[in-house]
């Protein structure tokens, strides 16, 4: 039997996983710093999604549902984890036609720029990493995946005002280790 909504009958579990199965791995890969947790994470939400499916409140609230999922269930395997975090800067990402290096890239500028834009994502990406993760999910969620801070409070279980300070602190942070690590190299 599978796992259906109330508001949509046709939508099941296999509509449902197929739309945000990205979603989830794109978030988890931000928060838990590396490819291999995050497909880990990706099972383990899919899994979550297909007993609860019936739980969700309706199609609007998909995204938001299952991002809650994630964030919760990325933040449980970072607590059984605590101390023993290692990523790798050269993580690649496995298709089923192949292996890809983890990168953003915009066919719109040369060479010289793109070169520059993936340092410095290679540097924002390192620089998320140094952050606790109170303050990491925060600024993912908000500047990486857009939600709104009401958005946020739900997927956390945070007030919006701690949601807001957070996310103010934890640009903060960012800015203060990009700018750190851009003075360590000014003076290398």
């Amino acid at each position: 039997m599978v796992a259906r909504w109330g508001i949509d009958d046709d939508m099941n579990f296999e509509d449902v996983f197929a739309k945000y199965q990205k979603l989830i791995y794109n978030l988890s890969r931000r928060i838990m710093g590396n490819d291999e947790d995050a497909q880990d994470i990706t099972q383990e939400v899919a899994i979550k999604v297909y007993r609860n499916l019936h739980k969700c409140k309706g199609e609007d609230f998909v995204a938001a549902w299952i991002s809650k999922i994630t964030h919760n269930t990325c933040m449980d395997a970072l607590r059984k984890r605590k101390g023993k975090f290692t990523s790798s800067l050269d993580d690649t990402v496995g298709f089923d036609d192949g292996e890809v290096q983890v990168q953003i890239e915009d066919e719109a500028i040369g060479p010289e720029a793109l070169l520059l834009q993936k340092e410095l994502n290679a540097q924002i990406e390192t620089a998320l990493l140094k952050l606790s993760t109170e303050y990491r999910t925060i600024v993912i969620l908000r500047d990486v995946n857009g939600y709104s801070y009401e958005e946020i409070a739900e997927i956390t279980g945070l007030p919006e005002g701690t949601v807001k300070s957070r996310l103010f602190r934890g640009r903060s942070k960012l800015k203060n280790i990009l700018l750190r690590e851009q003075n360590q190299s000014d003076l290398r």
